[in-house]
């Protein structure tokens, strides 16, 4: 398991999230765990079943976007909590990741509220001298 970069943002009405990674695929990956880190700890929970997860958009941002909200959807349409995320192809345009996920039961220690969905505010997908840095809100 690689480290985790990513730094939780405050805001008035969202929760906010800015990762980083040697390449943009391992910045994707930190900003799902960071997401999800707003309101659980995926690291304490042992996976049961793993999902490939397959999307596409017109950019980065807009694939950034469409990555979270699909983790979203697993979580609030599948009841399932994704725990660990391994982005095997990418491309500014797409993206194939594997996710490890359980089901969601009462044994689930939550921090506050889920968050409802991924905003276009203030996001960010930006290349640097170091690798990729990520930034992206969420509404609560």
């Amino acid at each position: 398991m690689s480290e985790r970069t990513f730094e939780i943002l405050d805001h008035t009405a969202d929760k906010g999230v800015a990762a980083t990674g040697k390449t943009m695929a391992e910045a994707f990956e930190n900003a799902a765990y960071g997401m999800f880190s707003l309101f659980v700890d995926p690291g304490a929970y042992e996976p049961v079943s793993q999902r490939e997860v397959a999307v596409s958009a017109d950019d980065r941002e807009q694939l950034l976007w469409t990555w979270l909200s699909e983790l979203l959807f697993i979580f609030e349409v599948d009841r399932e909590l994704p725990v660990d995320f391994r982005i095997v192809e990418i491309t500014d345009r797409s993206l194939r990741a594997n996710v490890s996920v359980r089901p969601i039961g009462e044994d689930i220690e939550w921090f506050g509220a889920p968050a409802k969905a991924v905003t276009f505010y203030q996001l960010v997908v930006r290349q640097t001298d170091d690798g990729w840095c990520v930034q992206v809100y969420v509404d609560v």
